[in-house]
């Protein structure tokens, strides 16, 4: 994400990460929200602008950061970790409704295809709030708003993909890339005082330009002549 001003996630959830399952891993938190965040349990995302003119919606228990993206490396145990293998073949019509399948080897000689129990140390887990920030209909909609949100949020999944198979040269080559770099909001004291110093600078600038200008025509000699080119030749005229 070193090259991403900022990611449109688009009803998220937040990531609630647990120290004891993840004290042997190595987490880290990609994405999180601003520190005006607050949950909603309400489905309606239909802003009221009329009865919450600041912001649309109404604000709901604490405002604070949420993690919104983390990333879990090391090593995780396996789904299929004291299970059968998936790659062996129930017997059919043997198991009760409600029972576990009693798994059997399939016929002929098959070669060793159990499943792994744990991963290799360096697994990479990336976990996202929301898919829908990757949807095709929810960046059709964006596109229509700004074009700059479709863009991070394509970079951000191409770069999860290198990232998760380490392939990190694209990351840097990738991110080299032209965006318009997002500005954070101003309140209206804050615009009016850059609004107002803009107008100051440009005004001591013209000040300033002006002094220089009269001081060097003040500071200038006179060019001295010499003799010859002093004197005037005046045509001889006769009758």
């Amino acid at each position: 994400v070193s090259g991403l001003p900022a990611v449109s996630m688009n009803w998220v959830s937040p990531i609630v990460l647990d120290p004891a399952k993840n004290k042997d891993r190595q987490t880290t938190v990609l994405l999180k929200s601003s520190a005006n965040s607050w949950l909603r349990t309400d489905p309606n995302i239909q802003p009221d602008l009329v009865q919450y003119p600041d912001r649309g919606f109404p604000v709901e228990g604490e405002m604070k950061s949420y993690p919104l993206a983390v990333v879990v490396q090391g090593t995780f145990e396996s789904y299929f970790k004291g299970k059968p293998s998936p790659f062996i073949e129930p017997t059919p019509g043997a198991a009760q409704p409600g029972a576990a399948p009693t798994p059997t080897p399939t016929a002929g000689p098959a070669p060793d295809m159990g499943a792994l129990s744990t991963s290799p140390a360096s697994a990479r887990l990336i976990v996202i709030g929301s898919g829908e920030f990757a949807d095709d209909f929810v960046l059709q909609l964006s596109s229509r708003l700004v074009q700059d949100q479709i863009l991070n949020n394509l970079q951000f999944v191409q770069n999860a993909v290198d990232w998760s198979v380490e392939d990190t040269d694209l990351l840097s080559i990738r991110s080299r890339g032209t965006y318009t770099r997002l500005l954070d909001p101003l309140t209206e004291r804050q615009q009016t005082t850059w609004e107002m110093g803009n107008y100051l600078v440009a005004l001591l600038a013209l000040f300033l330009t002006g002094g220089l200008w009269y001081v060097r025509r003040r500071n200038e000699q006179p060019m001295e002549l010499s003799p010859s080119s002093a004197l005037v030749h005046a045509p001889a005229t006769g009758d």
